[in-house]
């Protein structure tokens, strides 16, 4: 097993390549699968992926001009306009998206209550590309999200539901500062659908957590980092400090889970998911370290939010009272490992950065099987972790979210224009 400064080095001496990500993209848009490192083009496409793409596309261009050399920045902003002409041609007239899409470029049979994730995902996607890329992606981008205005506050699942209200908090983050010209009557809407949905989330807080379970529902299953994300996001717009707390609280509750007794992190397995008794070890996605180390990122974020709070003059009680004094114990009767942080610690800003670099060690080989998910030569990563080892196939959802995660631990973020 590496050790985790040598697997620093690696990580600062060996930056991504695109190539993988490339070669998944045609003129359509990005495909869903991979045979290896080869597209399977008759599994087609999904929004949700082109979504993400575009995420990730936006997420490396606001890096700055040091990040990258200028074939990837042209490369980057060449793919961002494949991503935003599948996401046009997706969506429909009252703003919804379709979500599979066949490789003859034909819509698949699907219903809209069946996608309701898709939905969420393509809000936030367009709303991050109207707020941080430059002209002219970001003016198709507002179109995207303009369309979508209708169908926000109609969707109905948790995650959906998550990524909108940080789409909301987004955008209004950026019309406060002038980044974005926000109609009066935008704002009256998305701060509607925001603290309606903030209010949705703590009142399933109050009434989920207890006994031991610090989580949003009966079971952690998949993209878990994307509710405390999303809750810490929109407390650095609202100042709510309900939604500070509980933003935290299920964030250390999730890290417990998801922390092995030798200190590296280990994704809740899709072979069972995660219960008050139980946590599936196998079949570990990338997704969800992609995911933790977006809520660690947003965390650090908020706890410095909290602190410029405090230094101008608000009660310092009210909000550094919000932040975990410690650890949640683990629920009883469960074999359950605990994150290797000590009770008691300070939930710096510092501390939540360190722990989201561990993400992106467990792709570099600091995990269960000690084995490399990610190949840095050409940006690819491996579908998942079983007890055999590797998964082969490196298809769109497990390379994105290696390339996010590698994005995420190169800077702290910036909610301005690239």
């Amino acid at each position: 097993m590496p050790e985790s400064a040598e697997l620093r080095r690696i990580r600062q001496s060996d930056p991504p390549s695109f190539i993988h990500l490339r070669r998944l993209t045609d003129d359509t848009g990005l495909l869903e699968h991979a045979l290896g490192r080869i597209p399977r083009r008759r599994e087609g496409y999904t929004t949700d992926d082109n979504a993400r793409a575009l995420w990730l596309a936006t997420e490396w261009l606001s890096l700055g001009e040091d990040a990258l050399d200028g074939g990837e920045r042209a490369l980057l902003r060449e793919l961002a306009e494949t991503y935003l002409a599948f996401l046009l041609w997706t969506q429909y007239d009252g703003g919804w998206w379709h979500n599979n899409i066949a490789y003859n470029r034909t819509r698949e049979a699907e219903t809209l209550s069946a996608n309701q994730d898709c939905q969420g995902r393509s809000v936030w996607a367009a709303a991050d590309a109207w707020v941080r890329l430059d002209s002219p992606l970001r003016d198709t981008a507002r179109i995207l999200f303009t369309r979508a205005l209708p169908m926000i506050g109609e969707i109905d699942s948790l995650r959906g539901r998550a990524f909108a209200m940080a789409a909301c908090a987004h955008v209004l983050e950026a019309g406060g500062r002038g980044a974005v010209d926000l109609p009066a009557s935008w704002k009256r809407q998305l701060t509607g659908i925001m603290q309606g949905t903030e209010r949705m989330m703590n009142e399933r807080c109050r009434r989920m957590f207890g006994d031991g379970w610090l989580w949003f529902e009966p079971a952690m299953t998949y993209g878990n980092g994307t509710l405390p994300w999303a809750m810490l996001r929109t407390y650095r717009v609202t100042g709510n400090p309900e939604t500070l707390h509980n933003g935290l609280e299920s964030l250390e509750f999730l890290l417990g889970r998801m922390t092995a007794e030798e200190g590296w992190l280990r994704p809740i397995g899709n072979d069972g998911w995660g219960t008050p008794d139980a946590v599936s070890r196998w079949d570990q996605q990338p997704l969800e370290m992609f995911k933790l180390a977006l809520a660690l990122e947003e965390a650090a974020r908020a706890v410095e939010a909290a602190g410029e709070a405090c230094a101008q003059g608000l009660e310092r009680e009210r909000l550094v009272g919000s932040v975990p004094a410690r650890m949640p114990e683990r629920a009883s009767g469960g074999s359950l490992p605990t994150s290797r942080a000590q009770p008691g610690a300070a939930r710096s800003a510092e501390s939540y950065r360190a722990r989201r670099d561990l993400c992106l060690e467990w792709f570099l080989g600091y995990n269960d099987k000690g084995a490399p998910m990610c190949d840095p030569a050409d940006g690819s990563c491996c579908d998942g972790l079983m007890e055999s080892g590797p998964n082969i196939n490196c298809g769109a959802e497990s390379t994105l979210s290696y390339l996010m995660t590698e994005a995420l631990c190169r800077h702290g973020g910036t909610d301005g224009p690239a």
